[in-house]
């Protein structure tokens, strides 16, 4: 893609970055046990679902006014688990950047997908477009130390470039809540794209 087009992408996402989110693993949770998902951040409210001991890569998108709990995206919303029993996870992360490795952005209406990796990446959408693209290179904005940070991407078939930054983003459709937003630029079959969407880190992505 050209410069020119790297520059407008830059100015788009320019501005001071929200905090980020952090990343932690389950622990001092016994073997037969579970770190309860509760649907508020209470030890009352009701139990939407479980992590098992040692569960890795679960990012917390802030916590309660008290910081003894922590709030993850669960399934179609969000829910709220205990801070006590989590510990800092350290992740791998893509190079030149401080995104977590395996970190899936989307967008609804129009719906894709890409999901980033360590040395690459990989665009699709119901259209039947599907692109294995390489990474060229990460750039921060100038000044900011981390955030928001450029992706340049190539590939055989067309390229894309990705300016993410951590934000509180919707995707429209559910109430789940994602703690980066993207702005996205693809070229495929001749035809250049302007997409924005919403990133998070799936558990399974998290898990090493």
């Amino acid at each position: 893609m050209k410069i020119i087009i790297f520059s407008a992408i830059l100015c788009f996402a320019a501005g001071i970055a929200a905090a980020q989110p952090g990343y932690f693993r389950v622990t001092g949770v016994a073997a037969d046990d579970t770190l309860n998902v509760r649907a508020a951040p209470s030890a009352s409210s009701a139990d939407i679902g479980d992590l098992p001991p040692g569960t890795a890569g679960i990012e917390v998108l802030g916590t309660d006014p008290s910081g003894k709990w922590g709030e993850i995206a669960w399934q179609e919303g969000s829910g709220w688990i205990a801070t006590r029993f989590l510990a800092p996870d350290e992740l791998a992360t893509i190079p030149g950047t401080a995104l977590p490795n395996g970190l899936l952005c989307t967008g609804t209406e129009p719906f894709w997908s890409l999901r980033l990796g360590a040395s690459g990446a990989v665009f699709s959408d119901p259209s039947g477009t599907a692109l294995s693209l390489t990474l060229d290179g990460a750039r921060v904005a100038e000044g900011r130390p981390a955030f928001p940070v450029a992706l340049q991407h190539g590939g055989a078939e067309g390229g894309a470039m990705s300016v993410i930054r951590p934000a509180r983003c919707s995707d429209g459709m559910s109430d789940s809540p994602y703690p980066y937003s993207a702005a996205l630029i693809v070229q495929a079959g001749g035809t250049r794209r302007f997409l924005d969407g919403c990133c998070r880190l799936p558990l399974e992505a998290g898990s090493h």
